[in-house]
C-alpha cells in the first residue's frame, strides 16, 4: 500500500513540475497573415494631414481631432461622424476598392473645396 501512495504521489509531484513547462510551449496567437491595417490622419489646423490616404481594402482609417471641432462626412455620405472634439477619433473600415472624398462639414464642403480629403483603396 505504501508502495502505491508514493507511486502516485510521485506521478502528481511529476504532473505538477511539468504542467508549468507545457504551458511555457503553447505560443499565443499571433495576427493573421494579410490582416487588414490602419492608417491615422491627424485633424489639425483646419486640415487632414495627409490629404489623400492609399489603403488596401478591408483597411481602417482612423481619424484623430487635435484641435477644434470638426465632423467628417463622405462626399457620396456613405459614413459620417459625430462632431469631434479635441481628443476625439472616428475610424471607418472601407470595403470595396474605390475613391472617397471626404470632407469637415463644418470647415470643408464636396470636391475637395477648403477642409477635405480622400481615401483612395486599391
Amino acid at each position: 500500500m505504501k508502495k502505491i501512495a508514493n507511486m502516485i504521489l510521485v506521478a502528481v509531484l511529476v504532473a505538477m513540475m511539468t504542467a508549468p513547462m507545457v504551458t511555457a510551449r503553447v505560443k499565443k496567437p499571433t495576427a493573421a497573415r494579410g490582416a487588414a491595417a490602419t492608417t491615422t490622419v491627424k485633424i489639425t489646423n483646419f486640415q487632414f494631414t495627409p490629404k489623400t490616404v492609399t489603403i488596401a481594402a478591408g483597411s481602417t482609417v482612423e481619424w484623430v481631432n487635435e484641435a477644434g471641432k470638426h465632423m467628417i462626412e463622405a462626399d457620396d455620405g456613405s459614413f459620417t461622424s459625430d462632431a469631434l472634439t479635441a481628443g476625439a477619433k472616428f475610424s471607418h473600415t472601407f470595403a470595396k476598392a474605390g475613391k472617397y472624398p471626404y470632407h469637415c462639414t463644418f470647415h470643408g464642403d464636396k470636391g475637395g473645396k477648403e477642409m477635405a480629403g480622400t481615401v483612395i483603396v486599391k
